[in-house]
């Protein structure tokens, strides 16, 4: 108890004063105490910012959220394949699962994607009030965004489906705008991955095309410039027409001396006959001599050998013989001509002189053609190397037109596929409009019961930090550090 001569003692209001000077202490109940005193404030304080948070939450529109699914696969995309050499020696991209989906993500939320499914569907029917209300320069951007932000998609971890979706108030609006983007990125993706090598491979061709036509030019005019058609076939034709000239010399040489040799045989025998013979000689020494004959043998049928008729005849016979064994020539008229064997041994001759002159003709016909093919033989030799030189360059162009036509093909046949989508993207699920629509008025209303409860609490703590006073005993006493005998209730 406090003394009778201490300043603050026998009235209450120095304790009061003395009190306004010290900042209460507060316990749970002393501040449920202060709330319940100023109920009527925090409920003034509450319900306005409550209401009004309920009514705009009521004005919050309906969305809807269309849903589409691509399935990723690996697909040619992201398998390297060297500019030279074959396709064969292709090597593969193994990413994780991960990184390929997060690639492809990127990809579908590009703004490049959002820009394409704008255009095609358009500013003024996606957000008309976006497109009333922007500047001109600025509605692309502004849409770009606006696509973006409604714009949702994602993967489960090691999952290679894409869930894709587009939130907007108008169902069918959602459902179109989810669909332009899907295949604005299947278009964009396919320009992305598309290998522009098959410009390249194109120039290349045509490069080493315009490079076959000069080698082809320069080999036509070398070939008219040598008086040449065909190199390899001239050549051989010469080798053949070398070996038949060289054959047909031989064989005429061999005749030529058979010829030769018979020639002077024939000579030799033209000298051994006489050019003139008896072609008729008028003599009957003979003819009488044969009679005799014939008669001696008629006799002897009649006579024998020893009687005087066969011996007459016999001595007539012998005389007769010896008339004409001492004879020189044949007796008579004699008429003498040409002989016939003379003759045909000098048209022998003849003959064979005039086929010794055309053999030696031919010899010589033959020797001059076969100089001449040796002539143009060393003249092909010369002229060979440079023209193989022209036909290898040709060769390596026609080889690089066919290497590059090649490759064209299959980058032009592979950029087709991934045009289409054929390689790693299917399209499990394409958007459809969306019978139920989602609606942000019940976590708004939540909201602003949470922010006008917390406001009010706020308000109360306020009004309890401000107010001077004590509101219970036990208040008075731990700030005081004096015990409260008594309490009077104030009517």
């Amino acid at each position: 108890m406090p003394q009778a001569d201490d300043e603050t003692s026998g009235t209450a209001p120095p304790a009061g004063r003395r009190a306004g000077l010290v900042r209460p202490s507060l316990s749970p109940l002393d501040l449920a105490v202060h709330f319940w005193r100023a109920r009527w404030l925090m409920i003034s304080v509450f319900v306005p910012i409550f209401v009004i948070g309920l009514a705009l939450a009521m004005l919050l529109p309906r969305s809807y959220t269309s849903t589409s699914r691509l399935l990723v696969s690996l697909g040619d995309e992201y398998v390297y394949r060297p500019s030279v050499g074959q396709g064969s020696a292709a090597s593969l991209v193994s990413p994780e699962i991960e990184a390929l989906v997060q690639s492809e993500i990127s990809l579908l939320t590009s703004p490049v994607v959002a820009k394409a499914a704008l255009e095609k569907v358009t500013l003024k029917k996606a957000y008309p009030a976006l497109a009333r209300s922007c500047k001109p320069e600025m509605c692309e951007r502004m849409g770009i965004a606006a696509v973006a932000e409604d714009l949702k998609a994602g993967g489960a971890p090691k999952n290679l489906v894409i869930v894709a979706q587009f939130e907007h108030k108008d169902a069918a609006i959602s459902a179109e705008m989810l669909n332009a983007i899907v295949d604005a990125y299947l278009k964009y993706r396919a320009d992305v991955f598309t290998d522009n090598r098959t410009d390249s491979f194109r120039e290349q061709r045509e490069r080493f095309e315009r490079d076959l036509a000069a080698e082809d030019e320069a080999i036509r005019t070398y070939l008219l410039e040598n008086n040449l058609t065909n190199l390899a076939a001239e050549s051989e034709t010469l080798r053949q027409l070398y070996q038949t000239a060289s054959s047909e010399l031989l064989n005429t040489q061999s005749k030529l001396r058979q010829s030769e040799a018979q020639l002077s045989n024939y000579r030799r025998q033209l000298e051994s006959i006489t050019p003139e013979q008896d072609l008729f000689v008028d003599d009957s020494s003979q003819q009488t001599l044969s009679a005799l004959k014939l008669e001696r043998e008629e006799k002897l049928s009649r006579y024998r050998e020893d009687s005087r008729v066969i011996q007459e005849l016999d001595k007539r016979i012998a005389q007769s013989e010896a008339f004409l064994e001492s004879r020189e020539g044949p007796g008579g008229i004699v008429r003498r001509g040409p002989n016939p064997l003379y003759q045909q041994v000098e048209a022998a001759i003849a003959t064979l002189r005039s086929e010794v002159q055309a053999l030696r003709s031919q010899e010589t016909e033959l020797k001059s053609q076969i100089a001449a093919f040796e002539v143009r033989q060393r003249r092909i030799v010369e002229l060979e190397p440079n023209l193989q030189e022209m036909q290898r360059s040709r060769e390596v162009a026609e080889r690089a037109v066919r290497a590059f036509a090649e490759r064209e093909v299959e980058e032009r046949a592979r950029n087709e596929l991934t045009q289409h989508s054929v390689n790693n993207i299917r399209l499990l699920e394409p958007a459809t409009v969306p019978v139920k629509g989602s609606s942000l008025k019940m976590p708004a209303a939540i909201l602003a019961l949470l922010f006008a409860g917390f406001t009010a609490l706020v308000a109360g703590l306020m009004r309890t930090f401000t107010r001077a006073g004590f509101a219970t005993a036990g208040s008075v006493e731990r700030t005081l550090g004096l015990p409260v005998l008594a309490t009077i209730q104030k009517y």
